[in-house]
C-alpha cells in the first residue's frame, strides 16, 4: 500500500531535515586533515558532506523528498534546509547548500531527538477524508527509545496522479 511505503520513506527524512543529517567529516579527524578539506574553509559553521552520503546535492535531496511529499508539505520542509530563510539584510539559515564543488551541512542546526517510531499498520484506521483528494488517517505507533505508545494523524494529499505524505511523520 503506498501509504505505508511513504511512512517509511519519510523516516529518513525526518532524520535529514530534523536530526543528524548527513555524513560530515569531523573538522578534527585525522581523515579530514589528510584529505586537506577543512584547510582552505572560510564556511564557518558549515561541515563538508562526505562523499559517500546518499545524497549529495541540494537537488538530490529535493527531487527524492518529491517523491514523498505533497508539493505544499516539502515547500514548508525544504524552506530552512535548501530554499534558505532570510534571517536579516546579511544572513540567511540553510541547512544544506553547495559551493566550489562540496556539499555542506550547517553544523549549528538545531538536532531535534527524533525517537524511531514504529507504526503498527493494522490499526491504521480513515479519520477524515475530504473529497477524494485529501486523507487524514490514524494510527498507533510505538517509540523505540521507550516504548511509548501514541496515535498519531497522518495526512495525504492526492496531486498529479498520486498520492504523497501531506504531514510530519516524526
Amino acid at each position: 500500500q503506498r501509504f505505508v511505503r511513504l511512512i517509511e520513506e519519510s523516516k529518513e527524512f525526518n532524520n535529514l531535515f530534523f536530526g543528524a543529517g548527513l555524513p560530515v567529516y569531523k573538522r578534527d579527524s585525522l581523515l579530514a586533515q589528510r584529505k586537506g578539506i577543512y584547510v582552505y574553509d572560510q564556511q564557518l559553521g558549515y561541515d563538508v558532506i562526505m562523499e559517500n552520503s546518499p545524497f549529495y546535492s541540494s537537488a538530490d535531496i529535493r527531487e527524492a523528498a518529491e517523491k514523498i511529499f505533497s508539493s505544499s508539505y516539502l515547500a514548508s520542509i525544504s524552506e530552512g534546509a535548501l530554499d534558505g530563510i532570510l534571517l536579516d539584510d546579511d544572513s540567511a539559515y540553510l541547512r544544506f547548500y553547495e559551493s566550489g564543488g562540496q556539499f555542506y551541512q550547517n553544523s549549528n542546526a538545531l538536532d531535534f531527538d527524533i525517537s524511531e517510531r514504529i507504526y503498527d499498520y493494522s490499526s491504521m484506521r480513515i479519520l477524515n477524508a475530504i473529497g477524494s483528494k485529501q486523507v487524514t488517517v490514524l494510527i498507533d505507533t510505538y517509540s523505540l527509545a521507550d516504548g511509548s505508545k501514541a496515535s498519531v494523524e497522518i495526512s495525504f494529499t492526492y496531486e498529479n496522479g498520486n498520492w504523497y505524505l501531506d504531514s510530519p511523520t516524526y
